[in-house]
Order: structure tokens, then sequence, then C-alpha cells
């Protein structure tokens, strides 16, 4: 990255009144800022992540729900950015194939390194493992805390809670069974 990012991120702390003369502390600070940017924001020049798979046999039950709960995150608020952080939740039935655990934590990486909202961020994940992976359904949930909510604004915490469902979890009573467990398997944020 070039010294360019730095040195706007250095006037803009000069027209907040805060200057590295006054507060030493401050010296360093453009750069790591930038710095901490470019790692925060590497989803946007990357392209998503291809899940590694694995074929079922005949004999694996292909009707089963595979649930991989709690996978934590943090991103960047495109409208403040602040960070928002929480948790994943996946649950599909395979359809063909399986997916290794790992790769759905890649997924929500990749998406969550970028400027974002969490009704956008849930719809990549969801559409990206739906094209990806192909299940017969697929059930996405996403709670986060929002700081944008809590430091500015109505000054509240609370949790966002968002869904994504396709094919067969889009609704009824497996989908039910499915956000029950999302339910008892739960973190805190």
């Amino acid at each position: 990255m070039d010294d360019k990012p730095a040195e706007l991120f250095r006037a803009f702390l000069h027209s907040l009144g805060l200057d590295e003369q006054q507060d030493p502390e401050l010296a360093r600070t453009p750069e790591r800022v930038t710095q901490m940017m470019g790692e925060l924001f590497s989803g946007i020049s990357s392209a998503p992540p291809e899940p590694s798979t694995f074929s079922l046999s005949d004999e694996e039950a292909k009707d089963d729900p595979v649930v991989i709960a709690a996978i934590p995150f943090q991103s960047m608020c495109v409208h403040h950015l602040l960070p928002f952080f929480g948790c994943v939740d996946v649950a599909y039935i395979p359809g063909e194939l399986m997916v290794g655990f790992g790769s759905i934590g890649r997924i929500v990486d990749h998406f969550a390194r970028r400027p974002q909202v969490q009704e956008r961020m849930i719809a990549q994940i969801a559409n990206h493992i739906e094209k990806t992976l192909k299940p017969d359904g697929l059930l996405v949930r996403l709670r986060a805390r929002q700081l944008c909510m809590e430091m500015r604004g109505s000054q509240k915490r609370g949790e966002l809670i968002s869904l994504a469902g396709r094919g067969c979890l889009q609704d009824g009573p497996r989908r039910a069974e499915l956000l029950s467990q999302f339910e008892h398997s739960q973190t805190s944020l």
C-alpha cells in the first residue's frame, strides 16, 4: 500500500484537532490505521474461497442435516465504519456433496472482510454456499452486535438476527427444528 492513505488519514486527524505534535502517541496512528483497514477489507479484492467438497456414497445418509454452529466473525459497518461481530450458524441438507467444515469458516471470513451490512453479508454467504455446494436445502443464521447502534444513535446493546433459507429449508418443520438446534448451540455475544 502506498503512503497516500496514511497521509489522508493524518489530514483527517488534523481536521479533528488531533496532532502528533501535541500527542506523541498519534505519531504512527495513520500508518497503523491504514494497515489495519487493508487487513479488515481484504475480502474486497480477493475471490471467494472455493470450499473443499467430498462426494457422498450411496450408503451415506443424504437426508440428514449437517449443522455447523457458532462460527465467530467480525466485520465493519459500511455506514459508519464501526465493528459488528457475532456468530454464523449453517445447516444444510447435502445434495451430492459434503463440505469440509473449515471451508464454511473461510467463506464467512471472506464476506466479513469488507465494509458490510449484515443483511447483505448473510445473503452473500448463503448464495456462495448454495452455488458451490448445491445442497438440497440450506439455512444460515447470523447473530451480531452492531457497535454503530451501541456507540451512537440509540446507544443500546442488542442483537440483530438475520436468516437466509434456500431449497427445502426455506420453510417448514425441518427449518423450525434446525432453528431450535441453533438456539441450543447459542453462545453469548
